[in-house]
């Protein structure tokens, strides 16, 4: 098992992005080390863009259940690389991903990779290892009913999992984080400086990791605090490259709703684009200031009133739609 050096339950700023997450991982992790088969945590299906911190609490469950109970048995798997065989799983083969079917806890990272020909497989694997109550934690950018490149047999088990999503951060907890990395790194910094880096950057504990990191070399480069012309245009390219656009908005609905960009801007009425399409009007027209002609050229060079009626179709439609109003929570947390 290896995990970074720094993911820890320690170093995890719990905040109301991820606190579900957190809960959810620290009960998996006590019953794991208990042995008591507790099915309201098994499986536990994280789900969340890239920057939420899945593979940090994955790494922090492994480092847990390994320090509370260092017999028990852990495998840490992307689903890019499951190529276990249904018969190696069930009848104990030589195959060298067995210890997927046999640990106490497997952790299956970055689902919406798994491979077609893995599916079946990983059914099988899914049943045998539920049937014993032995603790399965996976991941993915997307929840399961965006999975939709799996097969139903498959998203339907995914979907009586516990479902914990995460976000990115938005400004009051990326200003939170910014505060608990300088800490922790002993870094003296004004109030100002954190203020920006949190209204300007993305929601990405990555990225906002990164920027504490830059900031403390800049503190050292110049032997002082930068103010906050100096810090603009250090950020300059990381601000411009998070700021809303059209581009970014399609790329990102596209992924969410797990369809090519070219079908959003597509004049085809295809079903399978059309509520992503009018999502990606609705976040355009919310945060950016490109008129309703302007939204309608680059989603297929259609009128205003399209726009405006797709516009007004996800606003309606928020006040009774959960999933939706998930979904359009999770992107301009995104986008932000």
């Amino acid at each position: 098992m290896t995990t970074g050096i720094m993911h820890t339950f320690a170093r995890w700023v719990t905040l109301p992005e991820n606190r579900s997450a957190r809960l959810a991982m620290g009960r998996a992790a006590d019953c794991v080390c208990s042995g008591r088969q507790r099915r309201e945590t098994n499986p536990l299906f994280l789900h969340g863009p890239a920057g939420t911190g899945k593979t940090h609490l994955v790494s922090a469950l492994a480092r847990e259940v390994a320090r509370r109970c260092p017999d028990l048995a852990i495998t840490i798997l992307p689903a890019g690389d499951f190529t276990v065989s249904s018969n190696s799983v069930l009848e104990g083969s030589c195959d060298p991903l067995d210890a997927a079917g046999q640990c106490d806890l497997l952790v299956i990272e970055d689902l919406q990779y798994l491979p077609a020909r893995s599916a079946e497989s990983f059914v099988q694997l899914f049943d045998h290892r539920h049937a014993r109550g032995q603790q399965m934690v996976l991941t993915s950018l997307v929840g399961p009913g965006q999975l939709a490149d799996l097969p139903a047999r498959l998203t339907s088990r995914l979907g009586c999992a516990l479902v914990v999503g995460l976000e990115l951060l938005a400004v009051p907890s990326r200003l939170a984080f910014l505060q608990d990395r300088v800490e922790r790194r002993q870094l003296a910094t004004g109030a100002d400086v954190l203020a920006w880096l949190a209204e300007h950057l993305s929601g990405s504990t990555r990225h906002l990791e990164g920027a504490i990191a830059r900031l403390e070399t800049l503190v050292r480069m110049h032997n002082r605090l930068p103010d906050l012309t100096t810090l603009a245009a250090h950020f300059r390219q990381e601000v411009e490259a998070s700021r809303p656009t059209v581009e970014r908005i399609a790329t990102r609905v596209s992924g969410y709703y797990q369809v090519d960009t070219r079908s959003l801007r597509s004049r085809k009425r295809s079903r399978s684009a059309l509520l992503p399409r009018q999502v990606g009007m609705y976040l355009t027209r919310l945060l950016t200031p490109l008129s309703l002609e302007q939204i309608g050229h680059y989603f297929g060079d259609r009128d205003h009133s399209t726009v405006l009626h797709a516009c007004r179709k996800v606003k309606e439609a928020l006040t009774r739609d959960a999933a939706l109003s998930g979904a359009l929570r999770q992107l301009q947390a995104d986008l932000a």
